[in-house]
């Protein structure tokens, strides 16, 4: 499995609480994780969570819900370490553990490189102002490829979101804040009508494996150990000029020791 390799003050939640709890054999917990589905071939082709720093296995995650290969998914699960099912789980390979509630699929979206001016300058069509771009939640997580996290908008019950996120061709580091930095920018549109518009928290996974695989062979050559991403974020929309205002939210990354995870 491939090391988990981004974070903000502390580890995220996810990864803290399946960690810590991993040594605690006498113990049950009730634990959110996130991570990307897939069949895990050393286990006769079960399907499971890759949670990063664990191979999850709910027998009956595919009675709840029909979960393909590669689906990004948030769960709320129950892990008894004493079970025999986890008695040996480090030779098997994986805990099994029990869902508390419906897993949340996450919208998944791809960062691309930027081709014109207006991924970052122009308006686009039916485009919204965020009120965050990153924010750190117990779903937040960086696992085969897919980075996990949460935005900010202001949205109505009927309206349906598309993002986006853009990051330069040439990904070069910039200083910000005294902060070795990345761009990157994440942008919505919404269509539908925005009766009864409230300001949500809607959590996405977005492949962004191209671009930090990139960035991590730079700044491996550079002999660092961490650096930024910095997400920028329109937070207003004049309607008369069309100009847009923007601010940023920075997620600390490590960098990564393989690439073993597609």
């Amino acid at each position: 499995m491939k090391k988990l390799s981004y974070y903000l003050a502390a580890v995220f939640s996810t990864v803290t609480l399946l960690t810590s709890c991993l040594g605690e054999s006498t113990n049950v917990s009730d634990i959110t994780v996130s991570g990307v589905v897939f069949s895990n071939p050393k286990a006769g082709l079960k399907t499971m969570i890759d949670a990063g720093t664990a191979y999850v296995y709910i027998p009956n995650l595919l009675e709840v819900g029909n979960y393909q290969e590669n689906t990004c998914i948030g769960a709320n699960i129950h892990i008894d370490y004493n079970s025999a099912e986890n008695s040996n789980w480090g030779s098997v390979g994986y805990l099994t553990a029990t869902l508390n509630g419906t897993p949340e699929v996450f919208s998944q979206w791809r960062a691309t490189p930027i081709t014109s001016a207006v991924d970052t300058a122009g308006v686009l069509e039916n485009e919204i102002p965020l009120s965050f771009a990153f924010q750190q939640s117990a779903y937040s997580n960086y696992v085969r490829g897919w980075m996990i996290f949460s935005s900010g908008v202001k949205i109505g019950s009927k309206q349906t979101l598309e993002w986006f996120m853009k990051y330069p061709q040439e990904l070069q580091a910039v200083e910000y804040n005294g902060k070795r930095c990345y761009n990157f920018y994440i942008r919505a549109a919404a269509t539908g009508a925005n009766t009864g518009a409230s300001g949500q928290s809607v959590i996405n996974a977005w492949y962004v494996k191209t671009a930090l695989d990139r960035i991590d062979v730079a700044e491996k050559a550079a002999g660092n150990q961490s650096y930024y991403l910095k997400f920028n974020y329109v937070t207003s929309i004049d309607a008369a000029t069309n100009k847009l205002t923007w601010k940023s939210d920075v997620a600390q990354m490590a960098v990564t020791t393989d690439s073993s995870n597609q």
